[in-house]
């Protein structure tokens, strides 16, 4: 009987570190990905509040190009971006993680300027990462 209650006690105690463990790496995978989405949303605000003419961020520009972004187009262009790159370093790195962001145009008063680039127009981003658990 004794031993029978040491293995229930037993079993219980690995399963509540068990589930401690699994909820702490989902966490940490939380956490994670709310940094590399503020990360990101801060270099794309800098391409909007950058000077038009500005080579570092306009869209004719070479280096108007986010160095994260595996399209190797302007960084608002419009679009799917490809930015998985900034997961490397996270737990989210590995198989399934992706991290993608796509830019629409949409006239605010300025016109929109020549597409794909759209240079004038306001942009609306949406984020789509995802990951395993």
């Amino acid at each position: 009987m004794a031993t029978m209650i040491a293995a229930m006690t037993t079993t219980a105690v690995f399963s509540v570190i068990l589930s401690s463990f699994v909820s702490g790496s989902k966490a940490d995978k939380r956490d994670d990905a709310a940094a590399v989405l503020r990360g990101a949303q801060q270099v794309l605000n800098s391409y909007v509040t950058a000077l038009p003419n500005d080579p570092a961020y306009s869209a004719g520009s070479p280096t108007g190009r986010w160095g994260a972004d595996a399209s190797g187009f302007w960084a608002l262009r419009t679009g799917l971006h490809d930015i998985s790159s900034l997961l490397a370093t996270t737990k989210l790195s590995g198989a399934g993680a992706s991290l993608t962001y796509t830019v629409s145009s949409t006239d605010c008063g300025f016109g929109l300027g020549t597409a794909p680039n759209n240079e004038l127009a306001c942009k609306t981003v949406v984020f789509n990462l995802t990951y395993p658990d």
